[in-house]
């Protein structure tokens, strides 16, 4: 696995961005210590069972959560989050590392603040730990939701709907072993499925990926996947 923040951009925080960190409630801190930070696509944020030395809040972008099995395989948790808190868990819990891997699907910008620094201050914020509840229940609901939906879904279902938020300027060039894992599928299988949409006139293969070729059709085929799971909402599949 790729090693976290390789080529990431870290400065201090503009007067904007501190002032926008008031709707955690978070009015009164000392955001000195705070920093911008920007991850490029396909970069790692951190790395379960390595240190988790921020907590994020989300300006821009998406990116993917996973866990990985003893077997090397891949689990996907969250498949995209573009606003919201990252790391309330590992600080609610006071874990020094994190659950799970986090990988930046598109240019991902967020805000961090050390736990070292911020954690106990946090913790004691009842404003900021308020939202954080909030933002919590939400996404026990919406796993609850999600996850009966994902289990009714065929295959092409979960794959459009992977295609549609992972293709870049509608090029999709991921490893498919990888994929697999990540859709809860077999590699023949999930290779079946790359060929009908390729045989239905909604991808075309080229070298080394495929590219889509008809956007409307793939977003028809994901249906309630796309239209449920790929909200600007973190979406928890498991």
């Amino acid at each position: 696995m790729k090693g976290c923040a390789e080529t990431m951009i870290k400065r201090p925080l503009c007067l904007q961005e501190m002032q926008s960190l008031a709707q955690y409630g978070l009015r009164q801190m000392d955001l000195s210590h705070a920093v911008h930070i920007e991850f490029e696509h396909d970069e790692y944020m951190f790395n379960e069972g390595e240190p988790m030395e921020y907590i994020y809040f989300v300006v821009s972008g998406k990116a993917k959560v996973f866990l990985t099995l003893s077997d090397g395989k891949q689990i996907m948790l969250t498949y995209f989050v573009s606003q919201g808190i990252i790391g309330e868990v590992e600080l609610m819990l006071n874990a020094k590392t994190a659950y799970t891997t986090m990988q930046a699907v598109s240019s991902f910008i967020c805000i961090a603040l050390p736990l070292k620094l911020y954690g106990i201050e946090l913790k004691n914020n009842a404003d900021f730990i308020s939202y954080i509840a909030r933002e919590l229940a939400e996404k026990l609901v919406q796993r609850g939701v999600n996850g009966t939906i994902t289990t009714l879904q065929p295959l092409e279902a979960r794959l459009c709907a992977y295609l549609m938020q992972t293709s870049r300027e509608d090029y999709f060039c991921e490893t498919l072993t990888e994929v697999a894992s990540m859709v809860g599928a077999s590699y023949r299988h999930l290779l079946r499925c790359f060929n009908k949409l390729c045989e239905d006139g909604v991808l075309l293969k080229i070298s080394p990926g495929y590219r889509i070729i008809d956007r409307q059709a793939l977003e028809d085929k994901a249906g309630d996947l796309y239209l449920l799971k790929w909200s600007d909402a973190a979406t928890i599949l498991v």
